[in-house]
């Protein structure tokens, strides 16, 4: 029988073993052998009760025990108890590790220099491939992108810690996006490596989505605005866009500094209330560039946040083009109201020359015919006013027509500028004041294509008023003409024809008179405004409508008691200009005409007027009787009226020709619009007489285009 001593020694042999709990069941066992045994029950009295944390042993005895087995056996079951505390704890950190290890979100996964020794069984989930095959040293190679690989073993080699992201290959082939968490640790005494993978491909996949919304949305801001500025307590923080372009300034010169530094003082206080209040929404604004240049901007400002701090955003879109283009918008605007000013005029003063004219033929024509019978002093000096005021009457009419642009008709030729002004020479003697030099410039060649009669009265008009500019004092008149192709930026602004790269003639009309102002040089061209004493306002309006008729420009530069210059621009010609002869007259003699005019005052002045010269004449009321009359033949010459209000002389022109009848035929009329002309086929007709015309016109044109010129029907 062994002793308490031996018993006792035993129990602590026991009571060391790895399994607790069966060491404590044998270690009970033993102390009974003792008398003791375990006793939970507070009303039993105890007889060692030991405890050690949340753990304690209560002995009872069912016998006498010797004191000295008290005092060996309590201090071995504190260490037992305390022992048992410790292995408990270190259970339960092992199992809540473990749980974390299986449980995590990430994969884990412990290497040494690169051989790996332990997975969870997230990684094994991740990378689609049992736990066993994921241990040794080729997971790398097999579960890296090849052309991540090196990158990982460097910062293997490196012992780097942090994260990276890397392309991971799972054991079917397809590839994801991982995110590594690598550090450095130990497994006991042993250095080891843990890293931390996560499946990143759908975050990696919303970030590049979030690029690109924030690139698309970037381009539209650039789209829209030609410069972006970040701004936080009125300092710029950041500025986009070509700043260096628009502004000239870089953005290093820039950012750091006030947004009020770039405002134009007129602008500041709209720009700081702006900016003190944060409003938000769009305004106009005025920048100063670096050259010192008031740039206009439109501004749309917005408040927001960088880097998780209020910021305010402001989008600047530069309005000079916009204002360039509202300016154009406005020119073409102005000059659209101009042509359909000028086009009602054409269409009131076409209206009004048909009837007014067709009375003017009937005046004159009478009054000449009067003349041409009377050698009564009396009659003759009544009957010469009404000639010279119904010739007055017939030039208001044919500038009122000049303005509307229908001044000429005919085919245009080459006409010799210095030529014409040689031929004008004593005109323009008798026109201009006896103190006024006139200087001509005229470089050779200058030969344009036009109507001969409607530019003399262009220039004519033109030297006239620099002689009144002169104001009875001395000075000078000159005029220079020089070939040109392309028309400088100046000609933008232009009355009269756009105009552009061609091959021009332009022509100076300067004096060194008194000058207008900028309100009498925006009015000059308007029918009616004069600033003469004596004056009708038509001359300067018949200048730009004759030259808007040959396709050409005008423009004039003046200021006061500086002078004017008027420019022109006309159509060159490459032809050689023809030198101005009349035609002959020949001598009358009888011939059958064909008068066709709905105006029974025209029919008859014109009927006397060639009876009373030789020629045989039949009258016809209208187109159709016209027509019918010219079927019949035996008709030597034809004047047919261009408006009529049946057929009208172009048709009449057109269905003679298409009929093969060589009549010739000569057209009159006080006004001629340009879709009639148009339908005329040139060399179609003979003649044009405009109305009203006086005998000696009438015979000179009759006489031109009579028999001769083509057989007859």
């Amino acid at each position: 029988m062994q002793s308490p001593t031996e018993t006792l020694a035993l129990v602590l042999r026991t009571l060391a073993a790895d399994d607790l709990k069966d060491a404590w069941d044998r270690a009970f066992v033993l102390l009974g052998s003792l008398g003791l045994r375990r006793c939970d029950s507070e009303a039993e009295p105890a007889w060692l009760l030991v405890q050690h944390g949340q753990h304690r042993v209560r002995l009872a005895a069912d016998q006498p025990v010797a004191p000295e087995v008290r005092e060996l056996l309590a201090p071995a079951l504190e260490l037992a108890l305390a022992r048992s505390d410790e292995v408990e704890q270190h259970q339960r950190t092992r199992e809540r590790l473990e749980l974390l290890y299986h449980a995590s979100f990430e994969g884990i996964l412990v290497h040494v220099n690169g051989v790996v020794i332990d997975v969870n069984q997230r990684l094994a989930e991740i990378l689609r491939a049992p736990r066993e095959e994921l241990l040794g040293p080729k997971t790398m190679s097999n579960h890296v992108a090849p052309e991540d690989l090196s990158g990982v073993m460097q910062r293997l080699r490196e012992e780097y810690e942090g994260a990276y992201v890397i392309t991971g290959v799972r054991k079917d082939g397809t590839r994801f996006r991982a995110e590594l968490l690598s550090k450095q640790g130990r497994l006991g005494e042993q250095p080891v490596r843990i890293a931390a993978v996560r499946d990143v491909t759908e975050r990696e996949r919303t970030w590049t989505l979030l690029r690109e919304s924030e690139a698309r949305l970037q381009d539209l801001v650039d789209t829209i605005f030609d410069l972006t500025v970040l701004s936080r307590d009125g300092i710029v923080v950041e500025a986009r866009g070509d700043l260096e372009k628009i502004l000239g300034y870089t953005r290093a010169e820039v950012v750091g500094r006030p947004l009020l530094e770039f405002v134009a003082p007129s602008a500041v206080p709209e720009a700081r209330k702006v900016v003190s209040e944060q409003l938000t929404g769009a305004y106009q604004s005025t920048i100063i560039s670096a050259a010192g240049e008031l740039v206009p901007f439109e501004i749309v400002g917005v408040n927001s946040t960088l880097d998780g701090k209020p910021t305010r955003v402001a989008g600047l879109r530069d309005l000079r083009d916009a204002r360039r283009r509202e300016s154009e918008r406005r020119k073409l605007e102005q000059q659209l109201e101009r042509a359909q000013r000028l086009n009602s005029l054409g269409v009131l003063a076409g209206g009004i020359a048909h009837d007014f004219n067709n009375l003017l033929v009937g005046i004159l024509g009478n009054a000449d015919l009067l003349l041409s019978t009377t050698t009564d002093p009396e009659t003759r000096e009544l009957l010469e006013p009404i000639v010279d005021c119904a010739q007055k009457a017939a030039g208001l009419t044919s500038q009122m027509l000049a303005y509307a642009g229908r001044g000429s008709f005919g085919e245009p030729v080459p006409i010799e500028l210095n030529e014409l002004f040689r031929e004008l020479g004593t005109l323009i003697s008798a026109s201009l004041s006896k103190k006024a030099t006139l200087t001509l410039e005229l470089e050779a060649g200058s030969v344009v294509l036009g109507d001969r009669t409607t530019l003399t009265q262009v220039f004519l008009n033109l030297l006239t008023n620099a002689s009144d500019a002169l104001d009875g004092t001395a000075g000078t008149i000159r005029v220079r003409s020089r070939r040109l192709e392309q028309p400088d930026s100046r000609w933008d602004d232009a009355l009269g024809s756009t105009v552009g790269a061609g091959d021009w003639i332009q022509i100076q009309v300067e004096d060194n008179g008194v000058g207008m102002d900028r309100a009498t040089q925006a009015r000059a061209f308007e029918p009616f405004f004069t600033t003469k004493r004596k004056g009708n306002g038509l001359g300067l309006a018949a200048c730009l409508g004759i030259v808007s008729a040959h396709g050409g420009a005008l423009r004039v530069e003046s200021a006061l008691g500086k002078g004017t210059c008027f420019w022109l621009l006309l159509p060159a010609s490459d032809r050689a200009a023809k030198p101005s002869t009349h035609p002959v007259v020949a001598g009358a003699s009888s011939c059958r005409v064909l008068i066709v005019d709905d105006e029974a005052i025209v029919r008859t002045q014109l009927r006397r007027s060639l009876e009373l010269r030789g020629f045989s004449v039949l009258e016809a009321e209208n187109g159709r009787a016209g027509l019918a009359l010219m079927e019949r033949g035996g008709i030597d010459l034809a004047i047919v009226d261009m408006t009529m209000d049946d057929i009208d002389g172009a048709d009449i022109v057109r269905e003679a020709r298409r009929r093969a009848w060589t009549l010739p035929i000569v057209l009159t009329s006080g006004y001629v619009d340009a879709a009639t002309e148009r339908r005329l086929e040139p060399g179609s007709f003979q003649a044009f007489l405009r109305k009203p015309y006086g005998i000696a016109e009438l015979l000179e044109v009759v006489r031109h285009a009579r028999p001769g010129a083509m057989p007859t029907h």
